[in-house]
């Protein structure tokens, strides 16, 4: 191994020391540093036997994360995944660490502050303000149609 190759391993750990990363942020940041393509196949490759990268662990980190942290909704967690070139099994797995009864007390939090801040508009402005929201956060249609009926139905019966 050659002395470069050495240095851009050395750096390469200590940037998924300071966090979480998968072999797409590895490549992308070994790219920024002007890494050729050889040499960035044997340092991720190197990093991977290390255990210093884990599509696994990576995507189980960045599910907790965004979850809790944005109250981002399944379907963009994946596709941000999908992104960096997660495998499915992974991004599963990754999806499973999020409790399902915390995703729906969060979705329907998210759903009674938005409605709460379209106050005064007509009902089916409200609605579909609502549900544009917590679609563009990532949840599921099914989900946010289930929260905002019943956020309506609330409504109603309090008039």
């Amino acid at each position: 191994m050659s002395e470069q190759i050495s240095v851009y391993l050395s750096k390469a750990q200590k940037y998924c020391a300071d966090s979480e990363q998968c072999e797409y942020t590895v490549r992308k940041k070994l790219r920024d540093w002007g890494v050729d393509t050889e040499e960035a196949d044997y340092v991720v490759g190197q990093l991977v036997v290390d255990r210093w990268i884990s599509e696994e662990r990576y995507a189980a980190s960045f599910a907790r994360g965004k979850f809790r942290m944005l109250k981002w909704g399944r379907r963009k967690i994946e596709y941000q995944l999908q992104m960096y070139k997660i495998s499915k099994p992974n991004i599963k797995i990754g999806l499973e660490e999020i409790d399902s009864d915390e995703y729906a007390e969060v979705l329907n939090q998210l759903a009674a502050r938005k409605w709460d801040e379209c106050r005064g508009e007509k009902l089916f402005g409200r609605k579909q303000k609502v549900y544009a929201y917590l679609v563009a956060k990532g949840y599921e249609y099914d989900l946010v149609q289930d929260a905002v009926e019943q956020l309506a139905r609330t409504e109603r019966e309090t008039r």
